[in-house]
């Protein structure tokens, strides 16, 4: 899996896309890999479930989170010295995932993808038979 640049993966004619991108944050990201599948864990602080958005476009993961400012209910307004930026990050995956049993989970500003290998991926012992 690998990280691709934000140029690369807009397309010309996917303008929507370019102006969401312009000007965003790259959230960190740890990468995890064991036999049965690739986790990915990225740090997406004040983005909540509504400012999410993960897809896959052909071999393309995109994570795309949108940090919102709230008003404190009490005072009536808000200091902060973290902007409401956007946060966006996309990731080449190959054939070796099953696309369709990945799964995401959003847990205290931290987003979890799970991308599960396929059986043809994963490593196989070969038995040896003896004659």
């Amino acid at each position: 899996m690998t990280d691709k640049n934000t140029q690369s993966v807009v397309r010309k004619d996917d303008a929507e896309l370019a102006s969401r991108i312009k000007d965003t944050l790259v959230p960190h990201v740890d990468i995890r890999e064991d036999k049965d599948m690739v986790v990915l864990f990225a740090d997406l602080p004040g983005v909540d479930r509504d400012g999410l958005d993960v897809h896959i476009d052909k071999d393309v993961l995109q994570i795309y989170g949108r940090r919102a400012i709230r008003p404190d209910a009490k005072t009536g307004g808000s200091y902060t010295e973290m902007p409401a930026r956007d946060y966006y990050r996309a990731f080449t995956i190959g054939e070796e995932v099953e696309r369709e049993h990945i799964s995401a989970q959003l847990t205290n500003g931290v987003l979890k993808v799970v991308l599960p290998k396929s059986e043809r991926a994963k490593p196989k012992k070969i038995t040896i038979k003896c004659a």
